[in-house]
């Protein structure tokens, strides 16, 4: 039998509305157990939480909605894994991308993207110390109508190189091409319906590339 990294162990989820599951967190098939956050934690007997929350982003374009505000908010609590994602909402803002801020203490320019990245990976380091790290870099949304949302290249090419910076491992979905063209078709309907959120066939599809990475990690 194969071992299961994942199994009973806990996870702390954070991000926005695509981690959060904005077109299923109210089903009935579902409950509050929605989105690849859900399905893994169901499917791996995982304790824990999904904190994502729609709208957040990474930098402060949206004000207090933001992914370190839901870390704040679970600090003192421990977990096996802690998976950030997030950088959508920044791009709807068309937030500034910036710059890798040379060092680990800052400070870091959180009106930009790569600052409040920065600002959000060391607040996690240093009050979840025991916990396995990774970061989603999510999927394409060409035909997505807001900011700098149908190419999200430039903030996401920068998100790995923080990653790498911090040592956090990533998941690129950003950057498949066989998912977002072929499976996920993110150019399309079927998975995307508002050409941004998942339903269910989408998550269907994402879940299990983000569980097998999760088991690498």
């Amino acid at each position: 039998m194969e071992n299961n990294s994942l199994q009973g162990k806990t996870v702390l989820f954070v991000g926005d509305s695509l981690c959060e599951a904005y077109c299923e967190k109210n089903t009935a098939d579902y409950g509050d157990k929605v989105g690849w956050a859900g399905r893994i934690m169901k499917a791996n007997d995982m304790g824990g939480l999904n904190r994502s929350l729609g709208g957040a982003s990474l930098s402060d374009c949206r004000g207090k909605n933001t992914v370190i505000n839901q870390l704040i908010d679970m600090t003192g609590n421990e977990y096996d894994y802690l998976i950030l994602e997030g950088g959508g909402n920044d791009a709807w803002e068309s937030a500034p991308v910036g710059e890798i801020t040379e060092g680990f203490e800052g400070p870091f320019d959180t009106s930009t993207f790569a600052g409040g990245f920065e600002n959000t990976i060391k607040y996690a380091k240093d009050n979840f110390k025991n916990s396995v790290f990774g970061y989603i870099v999510t999927f394409t949304m060409p035909a997505a109508e807001f900011g700098r949302m149908s190419d999200m290249s430039e903030y996401f090419a920068l998100s790995k190189k923080i990653c790498e910076k911090w040592g956090i491992p990533y998941l690129d979905l950003y950057f498949d091409e066989e998912l977002n063209k072929n499976l996920l078709k993110t150019h399309l309907t079927d998975n995307l319906p508002d050409h941004i959120h998942p339903n269910s066939s989408g998550y269907n599809i994402i879940t299990p590339i983000i569980e097998d990475w999760m088991k690498t990690l």
